[in-house]
């Protein structure tokens, strides 16, 4: 197989991080349960996990060089899968402390943090799709605004898990991160759509001089 269609050690990380979303998710439903608190430390320890191929997956493909288009692809591709999927069920079923099944203390997800964690991530796909469509080339270039709202998701994933232990000076972080969460959301939509716009419009003045210059030939 040439080396340019080889899967890789990279890729081959990125994709087992994605595999993990599916027992991360099974602890996340389940994890409500009386008597199965361990299933919130299970999915904080597969959070961990899944956080470690995600730095080692970049580590090997700068140290090894084999950086590909398809890795460009898949990464972002997880991080969405698992923003996406911890999200919808954190603003569902929540998390609840179980130690006292009497006290019903619990904390869940606002619908409105999850529905702009997942608008973002549709209008980055969409915009893909339509830079496509226009230009006929992929277009995949992380952003800080992304790459920093990506981040904060990821974070509050890890404290809405560990809320129940965090100490009273932190009790207030989820909801914090709530907020920044959404407002880097917001601002890593714009950025996205601001420039996916220019390089559509870059595409197409170098197509239009391509076009002249030939007519001059």
């Amino acid at each position: 197989m040439p080396a340019a269609h080889r899967l890789g050690w990279p890729n081959r990380i990125t994709i087992v991080r994605m595999l993990l979303i599916g027992p991360f998710v099974t602890c996340l439903l389940n994890l409500n349960e009386p008597g199965r608190d361990w299933l919130r430390w299970l999915a904080v320890a597969i959070f961990a996990l899944m956080g470690f191929s995600d730095f080692l997956d970049g580590f090997l493909a700068r140290r090894l060089r084999s950086e590909s288009p398809l890795g460009k692809f898949l990464d972002p591709l997880a991080d969405k899968l698992f923003i996406t999927a911890a999200v919808i069920i954190l603003c569902v079923v929540g998390v609840r402390d179980t130690s006292d099944m009497q006290s019903h203390v619990s904390l869940t997800l606002p619908n409105w943090v999850a529905v702009a964690a997942i608008g973002k991530d549709l209008i980055v796909s969409i915009g893909f799709a339509l830079v496509y469509l226009s230009t006929g080339r992929v277009f995949i270039r992380p952003r800080l605004p992304g790459k920093c709202c990506t981040a904060v998701q990821t974070l509050l994933v890890l404290v809405m898990l560990v809320w129940i232990d965090l100490p009273r000076w932190l009790s207030e972080a989820p909801r914090f991160l709530w907020w920044l969460a959404t407002i880097l959301a917001a601002v890593a939509s714009i950025d996205y759509i601001v420039i996916g716009n220019r390089y559509v419009t870059a595409v197409a003045a170098e197509a239009k001089r391509q076009q002249n210059g030939e007519k001059r030939l």
